[in-house]
């Protein structure tokens, strides 16, 4: 009977372990503050913080003292503490003094404890988060005095905050905020809107995802223009007279309204009759109906253009009509409408921006957004690089395949710009192109009939 009694003691101790844990347990989960919580007004860290605890003091004691124990890595150093008391509904006038210990932690102390089952809302300011992010514990301990008399310290475990890690250019941001020439900088009042140091290291990246947008609408509408304005010129030159009518209505149609009116019909008007597309589908398809009818009058303008006797050339060779148009004629128009087709891929690419007016996150949008975020003019500038990045080299490519076009079409070597030593004298004594016999100039002939006719330059 022994021998079972002294088998059965482990065992007996084990579960009075057990029990006992048990009890300490759910006395400190009883015991901590209630509706307690922790918020910061940063999303990233890095920068100065403001920490708000929210909680309600515990039912069996007064508090006497607040101690918020930053992690390694926080600079509570400088930091603020602004506290206020309710009971119910009613404010407590609280006197306390705040410090920040040797070990980073913020104590605050109370004049007169606070009573049991109040609120607590208290802020702490002015403290230094560490740059990388994440989720981090910030636990409390705090003293409380019980109705019996006996002091006990107790804690808070389940308080956290988190933050992200900052992007690269807002870490460059903040290092420019310390620097004495920026802050020289930005003393001019011109320079601090429209070229603040610290909003351009942000507005670029920032600006970039919007600057893809809107090369990847023009990109894919763009060609679907040209598919499309090919075949409206094809039509508005048919012999059908409907067909002609249709192709002529839609050209004035589309010409005669502003693309932001035409925006609207199709990402409203279209939406509140039942068909909804996606926004980025419904910008292409708008800037795709638009550019068809510019493009339109430019392929029929340079049709047009080509000789009569190109036609009866192929005629005589025994081509169809088609096939004349196929290998003689489109080839030949390609190249004299390629100038203003590029013209015309430059406004379609700065005429994304009134997408921003429906909410699509193109460049202009995204410049709109940032700038009224930080009541700064400078991202509108940094959107305006962006969209010169693209139509600079462009607007020099159309000049020099114009350029090249003209030489080409009558054998003139191509010359510099500028004019060398005795080269007005030389230029004297040659011939006149418009006499007899003379050779023709560069400007002259079918281009120059393209050149000079209404539709060249009918992309708005």
């Amino acid at each position: 009977m022994t021998e079972q009694v002294r088998r059965r003691r482990p065992i007996v101790m084990v579960l009075v372990l057990a029990v006992a844990a048990m009890m300490l347990f759910s006395a400190s989960v009883a015991m901590a503050m209630t509706g307690a919580r922790m918020t910061i007004d940063q999303d990233t860290g890095g920068q100065l913080t403001r920490f708000t605890f929210q909680g309600a003091t515990d039912a069996d004691g007064e508090v006497t003292y607040i101690d918020v124990l930053f992690p390694e890595g926080f600079d509570a150093t400088a930091a603020e503490v602004d506290l206020t008391l309710l009971e119910g509904l009613t404010r407590i006038s609280a006197t306390y003094a705040f410090e920040t210990l040797e070990n980073g932690a913020v104590r605050v102390t109370f004049a007169e404890p606070v009573p049991a089952e109040s609120n607590i809302f208290m802020e702490i300011g002015n403290v230094d988060t560490p740059i990388e992010g994440g989720t981090y514990a910030i636990p409390m301990e705090y003293g409380v005095t019980t109705a019996s008399g006996a002091t006990e310290v107790r804690q808070q475990t389940d308080l956290t905050v988190t933050y992200e890690t900052p992007e690269q250019s807002e870490v460059i941001s903040r290092w420019l905020d310390e620097q004495k020439w920026v802050e020289a900088w930005n003393s001019l009042t011109f320079l601090s809107i429209f070229l603040k140091p610290q909003q351009l290291v942000i507005s670029f990246p920032l600006l970039l995802k919007g600057w893809y947008m809107s090369i990847a609408l023009v990109l894919c509408a763009f060609p679907i223009s040209i598919i499309g304005g090919l075949g409206v010129a094809f039509m508005k030159m048919a012999k059908v007279p409907p067909v002609r009518w249709i192709a002529s209505a839609y050209i004035n149609v589309i010409r005669g309204t502003p693309l932001f009116l035409q925006i609207f019909v199709v990402f409203i008007g279209l939406r509140a009759s039942g068909v909804r597309l996606p926004d980025f589908l419904s910008a292409v398809v708008v800037l795709s109906l638009n550019s068809s009818a510019y493009l339109a009058e430019i392929f029929r303008a340079g049709i047009q253009s080509i000789s009569k006797g190109q036609f009866e050339a192929a005629s005589s060779l025994g081509m169809t009509y088609w096939q004349a148009m196929q290998h003689v004629i489109i080839p030949q128009t390609v190249r004299r409408v390629l100038p203003t087709m590029t013209s015309e891929f430059i406004l379609l690419f700065k005429d994304t921006a009134l997408f921003a007016a429906v909410g699509i996150f193109e460049l202009m949008m995204r410049a709109q957004n940032h700038a009224a975020r930080s009541g700064n003019l400078t991202a509108y500038v940094v959107a305006a690089v962006y969209y010169l990045i693209v139509t600079i080299p462009l607007i020099n490519l159309v000049g020099r395949l114009e350029t090249r076009l003209a030489q080409s079409e009558h054998g003139v070597t191509a010359t510099s710009g500028r004019r060398k030593r005795g080269e007005l004298l030389a230029s004297a004594a040659k011939p006149d192109a418009f006499q007899p016999g003379a050779t023709a100039a560069v400007g002259e002939g079918p281009q120059t009939d393209f050149d000079n006719s209404p539709a060249k330059h009918e992309s708005r």
